[in-house]
């Protein structure tokens, strides 16, 4: 034991202060110790104690040849909350840290030999905490702290504990790998843009289909390029509406490449996000390809099926439609009371059988691009009226009220848009208890046309209105198990007042009705 000459007492100033350590320290017995009472400590030793109590970086000492232990608040969360502490605490570092020693002990020596202080960064040290021996990563330092003889009395550790980041590291390369293999087994395409430059970085999937070169970095450009002419502008147009914090930065677009090594077409599927700042600024734009080639030829395979069936199917429907109208041309001679109800019917679902197979041609013309738009002039207010004769034929118990100008003359493909008015008033219908209203109307806004037609049927729920003009997507509830209908006509509609360069929306409300609006250019 080493001491010194200072004045009695004088320990105190030194020991003050350093939180629940600092307490610990003031009333730990250390008579009891080799060290003896802190009256009679070394200057050094006094000084290194009350610079570790009151730093507020975590910090260790081991003292004289049995390596009495100090240590401050901010080392004290790695002790954990049960085991070492508080006993670590003035007890000798070989008593302490038995699973351990014969790694730190050479580095403890090697500094109280009068050697270089040591540096270890991210070290996994397993200590006995809370309990259990836990794995634990320290970054830290052992340097020398000499005596009043200028000889090495203790070793100061200036230590941080790294354990959260190790794992957090872990477990981000873990996710890392993960997602590696779900891109690739998926084979899926990945880029990121940089907004500010141009430049974008993709995997190697990516760049063969395009038939990019090997760069770490690509001009935004040279991809532009390698997409199908008639895609390119549509491209464009999609990553500037995404890079735009007010549309709020998504991106799902589908296109063709031609890439120049390989001249067969490839249909991609293009999903990504925008990133902004704090000032709403684009910094990142990145995302994933799918390539849905094969999805397309079986989509064209199916619209030609679809196409060719339909169309064989009309042909017997026409002829049949000719007999029925015979049939009661002569029946209204002879005054049947049956045959003439039964014939009206029977021409009524001939007419519903001709539209469902008309619809689901014009799905495969639509989805092949060749469905055509043959305008031209005629009265709205006829057309509306022709169609709510039709209707009220085979349905009865409904008030129809109809409101349009007489004047109104709409320029657009005029089957297409009776099928589209055909279509709303069937559901208005479809979807309204008897006894109920259905108000169609009509009006000149500006150069548009506008049409409402409204019912008191059962409404629609909110969750259903966001996919209410999808292909085949049907409301399922207990009120419509008993309606049929394929989920066709909604999405026909909005495809065919898109192709007239109009819009269709729906305002809705459960239990009351629903209102379906389109618009369409009037020139």
């Amino acid at each position: 034991m080493q001491t010194v000459d200072h004045p009695k007492n004088s320990y105190h100033q030194y020991l003050s202060g350093g939180g629940e350590m600092g307490e610990l320290t003031r009333t730990f017995d250390w008579s009891s110790t080799v060290l003896g009472a802190p009256e009679n400590w070394s200057q050094s030793l006094l000084t290194t104690v009350s610079i570790i109590l009151n730093s507020r970086f975590p910090m260790f000492l081991w003292w004289g040849p049995e390596l009495i232990q100090f240590y401050n608040d901010a080392y004290r969360p790695s002790l954990g909350n049960e085991g070492k502490h508080p006993m670590a605490l003035g007890q000798r570092g070989e008593e302490c840290w038995p699973e351990i020693w014969p790694v730190i002990k050479p580095l403890i020596d090697q500094v109280m030999a009068g050697g270089e202080s040591t540096w270890s960064e991210d070290q996994l040290i397993p200590i006995y905490r809370n309990g259990k021996l836990e794995n634990v990563y320290w970054t830290f330092s052992y340097s020398r702290v000499n005596n009043e003889y200028g000889k090495p009395g203790g070793v100061l550790v200036i230590c941080n504990e790294t354990t959260k980041q190790i794992n957090s590291y872990h477990e981000l390369e873990l996710a890392k790998d993960e997602l590696e293999f779900a891109i690739t087994s998926a084979e899926l395409g990945t880029w990121d843009l940089n907004p500010a430059t141009g430049k974008f970085i993709g995997n190697e999937r990516l760049k063969s289909w395009f038939g990019l070169p090997p760069d770490s970095e690509i001009e935004l450009s040279r991809a532009i390029d390698v997409i199908a002419e008639q895609d390119r502008e549509r491209v464009t147009n999609a990553i500037q509406a995404a890079i735009a914090v007010e549309n709020g930065g998504s991106y799902d677009i589908e296109y063709t490449i031609i890439n120049p090594l390989d001249p067969m077409p490839r249909h991609v599927r293009a999903k990504g996000k925008a990133m902004f700042n704090y000032k709403k600024e684009v910094f990142r734009f990145s995302g994933v390809m799918l390539d849905i080639t094969e999805q397309k030829k079986d989509e064209m395979r199916k619209n030609d099926f679809i196409g060719m069936v339909s169309h064989e199917l009309k042909t017997p429907l026409t002829s049949l439609t000719g007999y029925i109208q015979m049939l009661m041309i002569k029946t209204r001679k002879i005054d049947d009371d049956f045959m003439t109800p039964a014939l009206v019917k029977m021409n009524a679902q001939i007419r519903r059988m001709t539209g469902l197979i008309n619809g689901f041609l014009n799905i495969s013309r639509l989805e092949s691009g060749k469905i055509q738009i043959n305008k031209q002039s005629f009265c709205l207010n006829e057309l509306i009226r022709q169609i709510i004769e039709e209707t009220e034929m085979t349905t009865s118990g409904y008030e129809i009220n109809f409101e349009c100008p007489n004047s109104l003359t709409l320029f657009a493909d005029r089957d297409k848009i009776a099928a589209v008015i055909s279509n709303l008033l069937s559901n208005a219908i479809k979807y309204s208890p008897k006894g109920r209203k259905v108000d169609i109307k009509c009006r000149q806004e500006d150069d548009k046309l506008h049409f409402s037609i409204r019912d008191e049927g059962m409404g629609i729920k909110p969750h259903d209105l966001q996919r209410l003009f999808d292909r085949f997507y049907r409301i399922e509830t207990k009120h419509t198990e008993n309606i049929s209908g394929f989920g066709i006509g909604l999405y026909l509609s909005a495809e065919i007042i898109a192709h007239h360069k109009g819009r269709i929306w729906v305002e809705s409300q459960s239990g009351v009705g629903s209102t379906f609006f389109f618009e369409l250019p009037l020139a």
